[in-house]
């Protein structure tokens, strides 16, 4: 399997804050961004440089922002987490050819199963010119579950 670029360990990043987030979940759901510590996780998700590692195209971070981050709890310590960020990408003023910046929406949605401390399923969707670069790597969604269930379970390992 390819080692997962900045850009995949920068939105698992964002997958792993979610998790730290969804062991506080109550019976209902909630969104994170109306908890304390919203400014905090949202100032470190912004300082991800994920353009800065996309093979092609545009290659500097302009915006890195979330929109939603929801948790929601069930029977058993399962946490379902969804989280929705806009990205755009531009071209870096030391750039050979100057681009138009790029769009795109990064959509993550998880299963986890809190008590186990381990990922049931996961889904990674990055819309438009982003998305289709991803998509043509190989083993995409396995290398961000993989390192998404990493830092899961250092972070439960903290918690215990």
């Amino acid at each position: 399997m390819r080692k997962p670029t900045r850009q995949h360990t920068a939105v698992c990043m964002l997958s792993a804050t979610m998790f730290s987030l969804a062991g506080t979940a109550h019976a209902d759901c909630r969104s994170a961004l109306n908890t304390p510590n919203w400014s905090q996780i949202a100032r470190s998700v912004s300082t991800l440089q994920l353009c800065e590692q996309i093979p092609v195209g545009p290659n500097q971070t302009a915006r890195f922002d979330i929109v939603s981050l929801d948790t929601c709890s069930f029977p058993n310590n399962v946490v379902s987490v969804t989280a929705k960020a806009m990205l755009t990408c531009q071209s870096g003023q030391d750039s050979f050819v100057q681009m138009p910046s790029v769009d795109s929406e990064v959509t993550v949605a998880a299963t986890l199963d809190m008590a186990a401390c381990r990922i049931i399923s996961s889904d990674l969707k990055v819309s438009g010119e982003i998305g289709a670069i991803l998509s043509s790597l190989e083993d995409v969604q396995a290398a961000a579950r993989n390192w998404a269930q990493s830092n899961l379970s250092r972070l439960c390992a903290m918690q215990r």
